[in-house]
């Protein structure tokens, strides 16, 4: 990530000595020839490499790690290169605007450039093709958005430059207005381009809500790992680099101990193969408790031995499922017969339940002697 925050600086800064340079060029020229269009570019791009610094600035940031702070980084500070990108395209776009209407307002004069001019006006928008190229292709690998709305800058500064020079030459052929409708023309594409960039920075800024494909991606992953029944209440948050996922995870069994290692595996698995960081809060599924109060009296229904069972709890601990019951056996056996039909009541019942709820069952079992009648 280092080396992919040092090219990304690295296309930055070259944009922005390279567009100064540009941005001498198309001012000497205008000035030259009184061209509100190619004074207009030029301000668009130095605008360029306003924008550039922004991105420069916002990597640079982005690159500390996290601290007291900031626990999750300093990713969204090329959301704020984004927004400050944005601002300075609508600042520019109101400029073009007014000057293209004043130009309209007062009476365009036809314009004059010599042929040396167009051709290092034409090498200007080569340039800033190619700076719009690199910024992309390396936005595109390393994820940068800052650096992808930049080259859409510097490809907007190529066509808008294109355009001024079809304006310029037909200005001197006998249509002065085109050059102040180019102003105005490029005023409102640059207009939209930054209130886009604004709105899609602020979004991310806020905090927007996490895709279909990631949520998605989370429920599969989840969905896969034995032990979990299912997963709702996904929220994620994006820090840039860094993505921070928050969830509740309902465990297919009632065992607290169990469950709650079934969600320190969700949160390793998660974090290796979706987001950088997750919370799961845990909502282990109930116990059944009414169908396991059922199962000891049925049996003790079916035991010869067994007069009855009752006073049945039922309570959940991390050691798993516990259960205490009383149960009624003849009063003329021997200690010894009713200690060994406790145990063995006692151990056909932990066998039943523990293969039906999946979950580790302790048993208590206190005996009494049965002062009626027997079965």
């Amino acid at each position: 990530m280092k080396r992919e925050n040092k090219l990304g600086k690295l296309v930055a800064l070259g944009s922005i000595i390279v567009n100064g340079f540009i941005f001498a060029l198309k001012a000497l020229i205008g000035i030259q020839i009184g061209s509100i269009a190619l004074l207009s570019d030029a301000v668009h791009t130095i605008s360029d490499s306003a924008s550039s610094v922004a991105v420069y600035v916002g990597l640079k940031i982005s690159e500390k790690p996290p601290d007291e702070q900031h626990p999750f980084g300093h990713g969204r500070a090329e959301q704020v290169a984004v927004l400050a990108v944005g601002i300075i395209l609508f600042i520019t776009a109101l400029t073009f605007f007014s000057d293209g209407i004043q130009s309209f307002l007062t009476g365009p004069e036809a314009l004059f450039m010599k042929n040396s001019f167009y051709i290092y006006i034409l090498l200007t928008a080569v340039a800033k093709e190619v700076m719009g190229e690199a910024s992309y292709l390396v936005g595109r690998k390393t994820g940068s958005d800052s650096l992808k709305a930049d080259a859409w800058h510097h490809r907007a500064d190529a066509l808008t430059t294109l355009v001024v020079v079809g304006a310029i030459y037909a200005s001197g052929t006998g249509y002065p207005w085109l050059d102040p409708a180019v102003g105005v023309g490029i005023a409102l594409l640059l207009g939209y381009i930054g209130v886009s960039y604004v709105k899609k920075s602020t979004y991310d800024l806020l905090g927007t809500g996490p895709s279909s494909e990631l949520l998605e991606e989370i429920r599969t992953t989840a969905n896969e790992l034995e032990g979990v029944k299912g997963v709702h209440d996904i929220k994620v948050h994006d820090y840039g680099g860094e993505k921070a996922a928050s969830l509740h995870m309902e465990a297919e069994n009632g065992n607290i101990r169990a469950a709650h290692e079934t969600s320190h595996k969700l949160e390793k698995k998660l974090e290796e193969e979706v987001v950088s960081s997750t919370e799961i809060h845990l909502d282990p599924a109930s116990l059944p408790r009414e169908e396991i109060v059922t199962i000891i009296k049925e049996n003790a229904e079916e035991s010869d031995d067994i007069e009855e069972a009752h006073a049945i709890e039922v309570t959940e601990s991390e050691e798993g499922c516990l259960i205490s019951m009383h149960i009624l056996l003849p009063k003329d056996i021997s200690i010894d017969e009713g200690h060994s039909i406790g145990t063995e009541f006692e151990e056909k019942i932990k066998e039943e339940i523990e293969e039906g709820i999946r979950s580790d069952v302790n048993i208590q079992v206190h005996i009494e002697p049965c002062e009626g009648e027997g079965k």
